[in-house]
């Protein structure tokens, strides 16, 4: 009879010590794969211009980024240049900054085609609907040195020219700053058409710091 309680007690012992480890290993795997999906936070001291369109229609890049109505860019003494993606709030509180350089804080997004610096809030945006936009595909070449971009829309790819970002105007006036996987930012700039161009994908941020991102 004891020993029967015993090998009772001892089964038991095992099975409770072996679901105990089985759920250490999985906590701990859920750690390393939240470790993994975590986003590096970067502070970026720079450059901030807004692109917009002007009163005659033509896309315009300025200094002063007050009441911006398409999309910040940010070209980093990092030696990098960034997309801005946001609430309209946020690039308020960025377009505030005294002085010609300001230092942008967000979630480090995209890759070497096109880095993005994201908001807390626009790191999880809303669900949007896929969409359609058809517009005119703007190449900003960075310059490092004097810390401000050269605007070209290429007369074919552009996949040749050092990594940039880029931009859609459409017929309306609306700006988008672009943003994707690399497979899909190098699609676009392997693009010999440049102008009616029709980039499928959601749109994301708000007025100020509105970004396309595309499939």
């Amino acid at each position: 009879m004891k020993r029967g309680i015993m090998c009772f007690m001892f089964i038991m012992f095992a099975f409770v010590f072996s679901a105990s480890l089985s759920n250490a290993v999985r906590a701990q795997e859920g750690e390393m794969k939240g470790n993994e999906g975590m986003k590096k936070m970067e502070s970026v001291e720079g450059k901030v211009y807004c692109i917009e369109e002007d009163d005659q229609g033509n896309l315009m890049m300025k200094s002063d980024v007050a009441m911006c109505k398409g999309s910040l860019i940010e070209i980093g003494k990092d030696g990098k240049a960034y997309a801005i993606k946001g609430t309209a709030e946020e690039a308020s509180m960025i377009m505030k900054q005294p002085g010609e350089t300001k230092t942008v804080a967000g979630t480090l997004e995209g890759n070497t085609r096109g880095w993005v610096l994201a908001s807390a809030s626009a790191i999880q945006p809303q669900p949007a609907e896929e969409t359609t936009v058809t517009g005119t595909i703007v190449c900003l070449l960075p310059n490092y040195q004097s810390l401000d971009f050269k605007q070209v829309v290429a007369s074919g790819p552009c996949n040749e020219l050092e990594p940039h970002l880029h931009v859609l105007k459409t017929s309306s006036g609306q700006v988008y700053a672009l943003e994707g996987s690399e497979e899909s930012i190098h699609k676009i700039e392997s693009m010999s058409q440049r102008q009616d161009v029709k980039l499928q994908g959601q749109i994301q941020g708000e007025q100020g710091a509105w970004v396309l991102f595309v499939k």
